[in-house]
């Protein structure tokens, strides 16, 4: 099935966007997977995965755009817009999704040091209030004790 030029150049510009796209979801797969550490067979069971995705997210566009049909150009296309990404925005999106990791990571450690904080804070505070209390009660019992032999309030026993 042959289209017109115009056609054909709608189509290269929508393999360059899902080649944009394809280095895009590839640089945050290697983000995660630097965050992440895996080891060798982690690694290479989600570096399958994700090429299978990869894949299927190229034949999506292919199939929305032209039925499916795979010219030379169209691959042109993907390569061109994969290497437009890489050269032009590649470095930008790796160091800002490195950058929030990073964020993150912080962020995360400074709630929980921050709720040892306040565990430990409450934890003497409630010793505190303990050690206030049990002052208290002795104080109220040899109060009471005084109360009771001046006013007679105890029990006589036979």
């Amino acid at each position: 099935m042959t289209g017109t030029v115009q056609s054909q150049l709608v189509g290269l510009a929508v393999t360059v966007f899902a080649g944009v796209i394809m280095g895009a979801l590839f640089d945050l797969y290697r983000v995660a997977r630097w965050a992440l550490r895996p080891g060798r067979l982690f690694t290479v069971i989600c570096d399958v995965i994700f090429w299978l995705f990869a894949a299927t997210v190229v034949f999506m566009f292919l199939l929305a755009y032209s039925w499916g049909e795979v010219r030379f150009f169209m691959l042109v296309g993907f390569a061109l817009g994969f290497s437009m990404y890489r050269v032009v925005l590649g470095r930008h999106v790796v160091g800002g999704a490195v950058s929030t990791y990073e964020y993150a990571q912080h962020a995360r450690k400074s709630i929980v040091l921050g709720c040892k904080e306040g565990a430990l804070a409450l934890r003497r505070a409630g010793v505190r209030w303990r050690k206030g209390f049990r002052r208290v009660s002795a104080c109220m019992g040899t109060l009471w004790m005084n109360v009771k032999s001046k006013f007679g309030f105890w029990r006589k026993e036979s």
